[in-house]
């Protein structure tokens, strides 16, 4: 009677063992004490897979995981945290469909409204590009419990939508709760920077820095700002300090090569900027200015190389085509340019142009007048002096000056005095245009982009 009560032996004899090794991260020790526990039970202790189940997943083996919380929920049906776990694994191995579904049966089984939950089932419509109900989950996770993640990802569900205002609108109400939060107050610094307000975006990114001063977030924020200024020694000054935190940004790598660029030390930007194609080599925007900064040294065959690749990523971009035809018109394919130009004049018009079409259409008459072919020269810059006085737009000194020049060459006959008889060096841009972007959704950091479309009127006298 004696013996069999000692060979009698409760199923969760181990399981403080077991739980006091996994809390002190005792892994390889806890395994051995879970195997133990397997073998003498034959696979059916439910805590002892359970465990084990999270220690495979922290391993990054999903799979064997998931297999180890079937079996957990085949021992124990009802248990809805089980479930939850078994969701958990079908997300992080891609499969979300599977996952929201799992979370709809935990939260069925648990009888009540859970934040995480739902906050789970937000992320997983986010991932299959559902973008309304991944809004209804946020909004209903941030109900049951305000967090600062629900806020974030309601925030970045506005941007995927477009819908900046909306996005800020979040970000206030967020900041109402936690005021002192310097995430949510860069997110917002960077929005307001976006829009245009420079005022309330600096204020925020201030306030960003006062509560943290080594948010990189809001740092480089900050020196993007004032690199669109030109301040470019500030602006490396602040990126110096942001590399202690974020070494591998391709964002950042990217804005210290334009940095590098805007004072004119060539190959310093590209050496930046081929580092930021190293670590992120499907952004088009790094692609494209490494194409500009080639077109700048004159290598006109990597210029195109690179803005090929940037058109192929993204190609609805018209400032890649005008880029793409002034390298172009360098390599003799007058066809070409032409193709180019009118490609970038039809989406500049399709797409809320970020280039002005005066520009585009002076580029164009350059070209034309750099291969001899006046006519078309002299019709494409008519169409750009028509531009300009529907809009009634006023340009700077440089390019009133290459416009006149122009007119002088093509010998139009209202054409003004050429200010100077000097040749228009080969060296010297004959256009340019900057512009500025600002994130996209989930990336840590501010980017900037700056496109100079230059050509060369090297036949001018």
């Amino acid at each position: 009677m004696t013996t069999a009560l000692l060979e009698l032996k409760h199923p969760c004899s181990k399981n403080w063992l077991i739980h006091l090794h996994y809390v002190r991260r005792e892994f390889e020790t806890c395994k051995s004490v879970i195997n133990e526990e397997l073998a003498r039970l034959n696979g059916n202790s439910e805590y002892a897979n359970y465990i084990l189940a999270l220690i495979l997943r922290s391993e990054g083996r999903m799979q064997e995981s998931l297999d180890r919380l079937q079996v957990c929920h085949e021992l124990e049906p009802t248990n809805a945290n089980t479930v939850n776990q078994i969701a958990r694994s079908l997300f992080l191995l891609g499969r979300h469909k599977l996952a929201v579904d799992a979370y709809q049966k935990a939260q069925f089984l648990s009888d009540e409204s859970d934040s995480e939950t739902h906050y789970n089932m937000g992320m997983c419509y986010l991932f299959m590009k559902d973008l309304d109900k991944a809004k209804e989950h946020m909004s209903l996770s941030l109900q049951a419990r305000v967090s600062y993640d629900a806020f974030e990802m309601l925030a970045q569900i506005s941007l995927a939508k477009n819908n900046i205002p909306e996005a800020i609108s979040v970000y206030e109400k967020a900041l109402k709760i936690f005021p002192e939060n310097p995430a949510l107050l860069s997110s917002a610094g960077v929005l307001y920077m976006k829009i245009g307000k420079d005022g309330l975006s600096f204020t925020k990114l201030g306030s960003a820095l006062a509560f943290d001063a080594t948010s990189p977030k809001a740092i480089v924020a900050i020196a993007s700002m004032m690199q669109t200024y030109e301040d470019y020694d500030f602006a490396l000054a602040k990126y110096k300090i942001a590399m202690q935190k974020i070494p591998d940004s391709s964002s950042l790598w990217n804005n210290i090569g334009m940095c590098f660029f805007g004072k004119r030390k060539f190959v310093a930007a590209i050496s930046c900027l081929k580092r930021a194609c190293y670590l992120s080599p499907f952004d088009w925007k790094i692609l494209h200015n490494l194409g500009l900064v080639h077109l700048h040294m004159q290598q006109y065959a990597s210029a195109f190389h690179f803005l090929t690749a940037a058109i192929n990523l993204k190609p609805d971009q018209s400032q890649n085509f005008v880029l793409l035809a002034v390298a172009i018109s360098h390599l003799e394919s007058v066809e070409h340019v032409r193709l180019s130009y009118e490609q970038a004049l039809r989406l500049n018009a399709t797409s809320n142009g970020t280039i002005h079409p005066f520009l585009l259409y002076i580029n164009y008459a350059i070209s034309m007048f750099n291969h001899k072919l006046n006519d078309e020269a002299v019709e494409k810059l008519q169409a750009a002096e028509k531009l300009a006085l529907e809009g009634n737009t006023v340009f700077d000194d440089e390019i009133n000056d290459i416009l006149h020049r122009l007119k002088t060459v093509l010998k139009i006959s209202d054409a003004k005095p050429m200010l100077e008889d000097a040749e228009v060096g080969k060296h010297r841009p004959d256009v340019s245009v900057q512009r500025k972007r600002f994130g996209r959704p989930g990336q840590e950091s501010a980017e900037l982009e700056r496109a100079q479309v230059h050509e060369n009127m090297e036949d001018l006298v």
